[in-house]
């Protein structure tokens, strides 16, 4: 009968433990005690073998990795560096911009500056001519004005510029100008051009009859009216526009209000206007405008006596080819 000798714990053998590690180091430690083999009835163990080789690849692994972080932190430093390299270079140029443009300012502006002393030093010489030369149709309370300016010389207006006595004038003139201290620095060709600028107007006024005088005033007065009463009336449609909506049960009217549309006048005197229809205009129109000027005289109250009077008649007139606006349908009558 076989004895069996039962089997022993198993413990750790922390010596072989060292060994292993320092083979997978890469280094081999002397071992002094001798290795006793003992047979031993176990079952076997399985454990996995980290080699050398195992570690070197894992460590590389690590390394790729961190050498990948590192470069793509590279990558964004270099970037970086691009981008700022970028924005110096457009800020340089953008200086370099503004630079050039304030320079070019400062050259505009000097040539400004020069051309409004000129100017400003040839504008006073037609004030002087105007003290040295008879004025046409000078009127005056002052009889010592009058004397003086009949006292002055004048153009001779039935002949020409190049006529002897207009020459001689002319010269003469000239040499009242040049020692003023505002024709120093002006040549002698421009200053007898005035002189001949001033000649030419002179004409012009004397051959202005008076009818065509009072004619040309009466129609700048006209114009002022109507643009004066343009502005009134656009004021007082911002001001009551519901009001004049629901009134008239129209809500396209802001067209209507333009000098086309508006009445011409004649002056007839005593603080009154003579102001026709135009008979393409229709009565819901006519409606339209004399409720506006209702309107106007409310709003401004006192001020409304400033408004004429106004008598109205109607006269033929056909539809204003270069109307400014677009008016709607029911303006226009059939």
């Amino acid at each position: 009968m076989t004895k069996h000798i039962p089997t022993a714990p198993l413990r750790h053998n922390l010596r072989m433990n060292s060994v292993l590690n320092s083979t997978i180091a890469g280094v081999v430690a002397p071992i002094d005690t001798p290795t006793l083999e003992v047979a031993v009835d176990t079952a076997p163990e399985f454990q996995v073998a980290v080699t050398p080789m195992d570690h070197v690849l894992t460590l590389l692994a690590a390394n790729n990795v961190l050498m990948q972080s590192l470069q793509e932190n590279a990558k964004g430093v270099t970037d970086a560096i691009t981008h700022l390299k970028n924005g110096l270079d457009l800020s340089n140029k953008t200086n370099e911009f503004l630079k050039n443009s304030v320079l070019q300012l400062m050259t505009e502006n000097a040539k400004i500056k020069k051309a409004m002393t000129s100017q400003n030093s040839v504008m006073p010489s037609a004030q002087l001519i105007n003290s040295y030369i008879k004025k046409l149709n000078f009127v005056s309370t002052d009889p010592l004005k009058v004397a003086e300016n009949n006292n002055r010389s004048a153009w001779s207006m039935t002949g020409t510029y190049g006529d002897k006595y207009n020459k001689t004038l002319a010269l003469a003139l000239f040499k009242y100008l040049r020692p003023q201290r505002c024709c120093t620095n002006v040549s002698k060709s421009v200053i007898m051009n005035i002189i001949k600028n001033h000649y030419q107007n002179q004409v012009r006024v004397f051959q202005t009859s008076a009818e065509k005088i009072m004619a040309r005033n009466k129609a700048g007065r006209r114009r002022n009216r109507e643009k004066t009463l343009l502005d009134r009336r656009i004021i007082t449609y911002q001001t009551y526009t519901e009001a004049i909506h629901e009134g008239m049960n129209r809500y396209d009217c802001r067209n209507i209000l333009s000098i086309d549309v508006m009445s011409d006048g004649e002056s007839d005197g005593d603080n009154k206007v003579r102001a026709y229809r135009p008979s393409w205009r229709t009565d819901e129109l006519q409606t339209f405008i004399s409720t506006i000027n209702e309107l106007t005289v409310i709003h401004l109250k006192k001020n409304s006596e400033s408004l004429k009077k106004c008598i109205s008649y109607e006269k033929e007139v056909s539809i204003p080819e270069n109307l400014a606006v677009t008016l709607p349908d029911w303006c226009f009558s059939k």
